[in-house]
């Protein structure tokens, strides 16, 4: 068996839990499901793919919050 680094290892751990992604703009909430996710770094990072199609984007981009 290979052995790795810890640092690498939660790259080999697929498929992510679904999130649940929630905004808020003003008085409008919203909640986004976010069916793929991969760990970053173990700091607090993650990164989502979403766009102008939706709500949670521009909650996203107007209030840099989540």
């Amino acid at each position: 068996m290979k052995e790795f680094p810890l640092s690498k290892v939660f790259t080999l751990i697929e498929p992510g839990p679904v999130l649940l992604v929630t905004t808020v703009s003003g008085r409008r909430k919203n909640i986004m499901t976010i069916s793929w996710s991969t760990v970053l770094d173990f700091n607090a990072n993650f990164a989502i793919v979403t766009g102008s199609w939706n709500h949670s984007f521009e909650a996203l981009m107007t209030t840099r919050e989540c």
